[in-house]
């Protein structure tokens, strides 16, 4: 009588055991994929909401500093000595970076229309200009 092999029959106690541990390092491995692309999506999104709230405080900061820094500079007021020279330089490429996308007709990062971003831009400009020059007057 012939009788087939172990591996054929999959009644081996020694081959169920390695199946049952592949398949747990198998689902192992799943969940932490998962769990790293929810994190990756999480962080994702958070860093898309700061941008969010924070690119018009920053490009509204970073225009009045591009002026007054240059306008105290010029006016021998104080300029937080060597630390200033390093903020006008970071504004100054913020306000450009921001111009630079408006020139360009990049997509906001905001949920707005791009000429309402634009206008806020402007807005932020003009409004930079009228504090710097209240600024100098007090």
């Amino acid at each position: 009588m012939l009788r087939p092999s172990a591996g054929l029959l999959d009644s081996s106690r020694a081959t169920r055991r390695a199946n049952v541990r592949a398949e747990r390092v198998k689902a192992l491995g799943q969940a932490a994929r998962g769990i790293r692309g929810l994190v990756t999506v999480l962080v994702a999104v958070s860093i898309d909401l700061v941008l969010l709230w924070a690119y018009p405080f920053v490009y509204m900061i970073s225009a009045y500093l591009a002026l007054d820094l240059p306008a105290r500079w010029i006016a021998h007021l104080d300029t937080w000595g060597n630390w200033g020279v390093i903020v006008f330089l970071g504004a100054l490429l913020v306000g450009l970076i921001g111009i630079g996308r408006a020139v360009q007709d990049s997509t906001p990062i905001a949920p707005v229309r791009p000429q309402f971003a634009k206008a806020m831009l402007a807005a932020s400009w003009i409004a930079a200009l009228l504090m710097t020059i209240g600024d100098l007057v007090f």
